[in-house]
């Protein structure tokens, strides 16, 4: 099975990749008392937004994602790929991904905007307002206010992801249209498609999408590995695999890839 991928891989023109919420590595997460009591008190104060920047330094040095990461970018970075992702934690860029092949319409760390929406409120967050507002978080100290204030409305400033009501997607957009615009490239080639630890929480994102861009490409191969949803559709099972486990652990496995 495994031959069969690092064959299709090796053969393809193009590859798109799909990394989704299992990265997130939730469940690891769920056993640190420090980061549970922590979210629950960001949650408690209506700043969600912040979640992804208390599980991103923890992720980063104890979590088993971006090793997996940084062996999956070795095999790929010779390669023509585009790399969509559903993680708001910085474990893409963690893991060598330049930003230029990648996109994360669910949002990022490296930007901040308004809560109200103002959509010239969009900015970049530096290293050392990421750094100083963890410490914060860590500490369980209520001061929000440490990415600033809004200069139209003077709202909060908060993360630019999901999670926000009034999310600003420009923030993403730019890097969308050229994921757009490669993937119509893909039409008529040959091509691999990895879809990996992919949940439905936005099946819209990559999931649905995805197995679209495999059923009209006829030259397609798909691969989708998930502990728990690894099925594929009818249309799809006799140019793909499907693999039932966790994709942080497949892809760590030594005979993989």
């Amino acid at each position: 099975m495994e031959g069969r991928i690092l064959e299709e891989l090796q053969a393809a023109e193009m590859v798109l990749v799909g990394i989704g919420e299992e990265f997130e590595e939730q469940a690891f997460l769920e056993t640190l008392p420090e980061y549970q009591q922590a979210a629950a008190l960001l949650e408690q104060n209506g700043c969600v937004d912040f979640l992804p920047l208390l599980a991103d330094k923890t992720v980063r040095d104890n979590g088993h994602g971006v090793t997996a990461l940084i062996k999956l970018y070795q095999i790929l970075k010779d390669k023509n790929y585009f790399l969509i992702s559903t993680c708001k934690t910085d474990i893409l860029h963690y893991a060598g991904f330049p930003s230029d092949r990648t996109v994360t319409p669910c949002g990022t760390l490296r930007k901040k905007q308004c809560v109200c929406g103002c959509e010239q409120s969009l900015a970049p967050v530096s290293d050392s307002e990421r750094s100083s507002l963890y410490h914060k978080l860590i500490a369980r100290e209520q001061e929000p206010e440490i990415l600033g204030f809004c200069p139209k409305c003077q709202g909060r400033m908060a993360f630019n992801n999901i999670y926000l009501e009034k999310y600003l997607e420009s923030g993403y957009l730019e890097n969308w249209q050229r994921y757009t615009k490669w993937l119509q490239g893909t039409l008529n080639r040959k091509l691999c498609i990895l879809e990996l630890g992919v949940n439905l929480d936005y099946p819209s994102v990559i999931r649905f999408p995805f197995e679209k861009v495999g059923y009209y490409n006829q030259k397609a191969f798909f691969v989708r590995v998930n502990e728990k949803l690894y099925y594929l559709t009818k249309e799809l099972h006799e140019r793909g695999l499907s693999i039932a486990k966790n994709a942080i652990d497949w892809l760590l496995e030594e005979e993989i890839l």
